[in-house]
């Protein structure tokens, strides 16, 4: 076979901003989004014979959705003449009697796997190879815990004044080892653990197994880099920060100074492409490659030369609460079959080691054993409209056929959302907004701003908001540059967005700065080329390829705007962007001459059309509050000073992420903002972002 998508290949890809694929096409790559957007024109899939899921374990909202559909698809096709419909479903870890009795016991096949066996040492077999002995003042030590845990543990509540004297009394005079004495791991028992030594057998009467001892961390990475052979090590972190303190921690150590600091690797879904790959290089002889990785490197990513896993256990989680209609970012044990999927990864060239920052126990007793699916805990909105958009009945009854159905409750309150956005109107029927907003591939609120936009003739700059919204901000943060970043924001508010100086101070919104940073950055890129477009995110600490990320997105946002009828696009319509005609399509969305962006230079326009897109994701502050929605609870001054202007979603406080514009002002020229998102961190802390004032 010649490569995807040529004329003599029947093999080909489709993923969201790429395509290779032609009339011969019989074998087609694609992601699930792209195959439930198949299924809006062609409800049968008549011209499908097989459809092939793979990593059904992951259990993603959309692979469970899919599920639903080609289960009911699998018996239409049944009971009709002509080709059946015949659905695979793949993964290392999954649990096939599930998704058998799912399929009504359909039959199973188990195929034998290729790695290569894989040890597996998990932390008692750690501590006792290292000969390792956990501190006191460790933060894994419940030591320290007691120490220092309880206050941030019970901020929220009345605090124990006994302990905290005691604690107080303990630190003042520096008595550590009573700091310990009512302190026993809860999961800890000395019958497991017989045959190991007394100082293991203490270190995990010790722990706070919630807590990642990044001491040990660093010390059994420096333990295989001096024992063990060559081989990459990859090492699992739930978060960026855990992998930005790692890589700090090792870069500063004696082992991997100098040369050796330059191959102590990132891996996660915030890293330019260009950063990724380098994981995939192989290093100078007698240097180690060590890889810190977010769960992305479980299934999504294969390092063929990782020989040395170490699993911390943990990964983070997006959990939607549908009373509180909020998003939480929490970090949580993994499950078993997480667990199998890092521990494989160690087996692909030759018999790996795995080295498990977890007991035993805890992998079988504790651990759950797959992953709670994302259908339970993440919002429903966008299911809805897909639902009623592919013409799939009553949401509540479909979504109960799922293979692990949400509850009730969660359903009700994306359907809620739905009618307030004007999506649905009547019994749960779609409204002519709700018909276009089904044709967008973006959040509900997201693309009723674009619809407007377009309506409302500023395109281009809500193209650009939508597209940040919808994949992530353009701005880094490098470590100790926050204040330059800063700076950097501030010069690009004092611009209008035709590049002239602002004489107006009226941008106080993260979408504006979005959009003005973006076209910035285009018309460089028209002007004088791909070289000073580069130097310009350097200047402004932006990501060079988020930049062209969002440029295609606008591309295909603005396409998909004008297939629905509102926007015109040249007559010599381009059906494959590339080269010249990708950047002659990004000027023809950009051309403020024509009818879609007559307003596109008025920012009162701009933040009129964010403000009804995003409704009813507002905030107020006192001043825009019914005193009686806040139930006479009175503003908290102890985190954030009282400084600032305090915010209330209608329900609660709200504060601003420390990452907005607005983050840091001390007064504010209008009583409302509006927001995308709220997440809750930290000890009840609510924030929103980004946010613009109308």
């Amino acid at each position: 076979e010649s490569s995807p998508g040529s004329k003599d290949s029947l093999v080909g890809y489709q993923v969201r901003l790429d395509s290779a694929r032609n009339e011969r096409t019989k074998l087609l790559f694609c992601t699930t989004g792209i195959l439930l957007r198949k299924l809006s024109g062609n409800k049968d899939l008549s011209d499908v014979t097989h459809v092939v899921v793979d990593e059904v374990h992951e259990r993603t909202i959309l692979s469970d959705f899919l599920l639903i559909v080609l289960k009911s698809l699998v018996e239409k096709r049944s009971n009709q003449p002509g080709r059946k419909l015949k659905v695979i479903l793949m993964s290392a870890t999954v649990d096939s009697s599930l998704f058998a009795r799912y399929f009504g016991d359909c039959p199973v096949i188990s195929v034998e796997g290729r790695t290569h066996p894989v040890s597996t040492h998990f932390l008692e077999d750690v501590y006792e190879k290292m000969e390792y002995c956990l501190a006191l003042d460790s933060p894994a030590s419940g030591a320290y815990f007691a120490q220092h845990g309880e206050k941030w543990k019970h901020a929220s509540s009345s605090v124990n004044n006994r302990r905290g004297m005691k604690n107080l009394v303990m630190s003042s005079w520096g008595d550590e080892s009573m700091l310990s004495e009512n302190y026993v791991n809860p999961h800890y028992s000395s019958d497991c653990y017989q045959s190991y030594s007394e100082r293991t057998n203490l270190n995990l009467k010790r722990l706070n197994e919630d807590v990642i001892d990044f001491d040990l961390l660093e010390d059994l990475i420096c333990y295989i880099d001096e024992n063990c052979p060559s081989g990459a090590v990859l090492v699992f972190l739930p978060g960026v920060a855990e992998i930005e303190m790692l890589i700090d921690r090792l870069s500063a150590s004696v082992r991997f100074k100098g040369a050796s600091s330059d191959w102590i690797l990132p891996l996660h879904s915030m890293l330019s492409p260009t950063d990724q790959r380098k994981v995939f290089q192989s290093p100078p002889e007698n240097i180690r490659k060590v890889i810190l990785a977010t769960d992305i490197a479980e299934t999504s990513i294969t390092i063929d030369d990782v020989v040395y896993v170490v699993d911390t256990g943990k990964h983070k989680e997006n959990r939607y609460n549908p009373q509180k209609k909020m998003s939480s970012i929490v970090e949580d044990w993994i499950s078993r079959a997480n667990a199998k999927q890092r521990r494989g990864r160690a087996g692909r060239v030759r018999p790996g080691l795995c080295f498990c920052l977890y007991t035993h126990h805890r992998f079988e007793k504790l651990m759950r054993p797959f992953q709670v699916p994302e259908m339970l805990r993440m919002p429903l909105t966008e299911l809805c409209l897909q639902i009623k958009s592919l013409h799939l009945g009553d949401i509540k009854s479909f979504l109960l056929k799922a293979v692990e159905p949400p509850k009730e409750e969660a359903i009700s309150s994306a359907i809620d959302l739905l009618f307030k956005v004007g999506a649905f109107e009547g019994h749960e029927e779609l409204s002519p907004l709700g018909y276009h907003l089904a044709k967008l591939p973006v959040d509900v609120l997201i693309g009723k701003m674009m619809l407007y936009g377009a309506i409302f003739g500023c395109l281009s700059p809500v193209l650009s908001v939508a597209a940040f919204l919808s994949y992530k901000s353009p701005f880094i943060s490098p470590k100790d540059e926050k204040q330059n970043v800063e700076k950097a924001k501030a010069a690009l508010l004092n611009e209008n967005l035709d590049g002239s100086t602002s004489i107006i101070d009226n941008k106080q919104s993260d979408h504006l700065l979005m959009v003005i940073a973006y076209n910035k950055w285009s018309r460089i890129l028209q002007e004088h080329g791909a070289r000073s477009a580069h130097q310009f995110c350097r200047s402004f600490y932006l990501n060079s390829t988020v930049m062209y990320m969002i440029r295609d997105m606008r591309l295909q946002y603005g396409s998909l705007l004008a297939d629905i009828g509102l926007v015109d696009l040249p007559k010599d319509n381009l059906n494959q962007m590339n080269g010249n005609r990708k950047s002659n399509l990004e000027s023809w969305f950009a051309n403020i001459s024509l009818p879609f962006n007559l307003y596109a230079g008025y920012t009162s326009v701009i933040k009129s059309v964010i403000s009804a897109g995003l409704y009813p994701n507002v905030a107020a502050t006192l001043e825009g509050v019914d005193p009686g929605a806040l139930g006479g609870r009175k503003p908290s001054d102890v985190l954030f000073g009282k400084d600032r202007p305090r915010w209330y979603d209608g329900r609660r406080e709200v504060h601003i992420h420390p990452s907005s514009v607005n983050h840091s002002l001390k007064s504010v020229q209008y009583p409302f903002l509006v927001f995308l998102e709220k997440v809750l961190r930290l000890v009840r802390c609510f924030y929103v972002i980004p946010v613009s004032f109308p």
